[in-house]
């Protein structure tokens, strides 16, 4: 993991995404980017009848909070001793954060809140990003504030085309863990068992140890997230979304529950 996309706001999460972005970045004699979504920009005055248009929103106050909120994090930076860069763009901040990680390995975010509905709460864009993005995407909950890279790392396998590109986007971090546990829910993908991943990541010199577990449909998410906890797990590795966004929203999914849910980092791909 050599460049590392931090998302930059100020929220509740940004702290512990902050700590947890720089140690990955320090154990891995990598590069800390900060991405910036501003609202900098020439305001305009407008009516549906040519009349001027008032809005309740101050830019030129969200303008300055920025600004502060970005020296703040500048100065803690230059006493890190981690290389890193600053990086600011209009639009979505999912968006953004997707286009910039063309030349990245990694995008570090914070999990939302969902229904507790702080008012400071970190977007709720992972799931977006998990998607569209062209690198792994961690989503750290806001409780997280260090990350040991040498620590046991869990992979939640089912054999979809997600859950191989994970493993692949994660290698990195996977070969610098100290214990590798496969995990499987139900039943397995016939075509790429477990023991496929396991030789997979066998090949690059990781050695894994593989585990079935009993359980079906909506359970798979609380079994798989108590097991990562029981492993004393530092992250979870999963596709994300391996059926459709829609289906997931409608009636819920693994993906899903653990975004809402998860006590320890999720890394994703899709």
């Amino acid at each position: 993991m050599k460049t590392i996309l931090l998302h930059v706001f100020e929220d509740s999460g940004f702290e512990s995404r902050l700590q947890v972005a720089l140690d990955i970045a320090r154990s891995n004699e990598g590069h800390l980017t900060c991405v910036q979504p501003t609202t900098q920009f020439a305001p305009m005055s407008f009516g549906p009848m040519g009349g001027d248009f008032v809005t309740g929103i101050n830019f030129e106050d969200m303008d300055a909070a920025e600004r502060a909120h970005r020296e703040k994090i500048e100065k803690h930076l230059k006493e890190e001793d981690v290389s890193w860069d600053w990086q600011t763009g209009l639009g979505d901040p999912a968006t953004l954060l997707t286009e910039r990680s063309r030349l990245a390995d990694l995008v570090v975010l914070s999990q939302s809140y969902g229904k507790r509905n702080a008012g400071d709460e970190p977007l709720p864009i992972a799931g977006d990003v998990a998607v569209h993005a062209h690198c792994a995407v961690l989503v750290v909950p806001t409780e997280n504030m260090s990350f040991d890279c040498q620590g046991p790392i869990v992979v939640a396998w089912n054999g979809s085309a997600e859950a191989a590109k994970a493993l692949r986007l994660a290698l990195p971090m996977l070969k610098m863990a100290n214990d590798v546990h496969i995990v499987t829910v139900g039943d397995e993908d016939v075509d790429f068992p477990h023991t496929a991943a396991s030789t997979f990541l066998a090949r690059h010199g990781v050695s894994t140890t593989l585990h079935e577990l009993k359980g079906k449909g909506s359970e798979a998410s609380d079994i798989i997230g108590g097991f990562a906890m029981g492993q004393n797990a530092v992250a979870l590795i999963m596709g994300a979304y391996g059926h459709s966004r829609l289906r997931e929203t409608l009636f819920g999914g693994v993906t899903k529950n653990l975004l809402n849910d998860t006590k320890i980092p999720l890394l994703m791909g899709h």
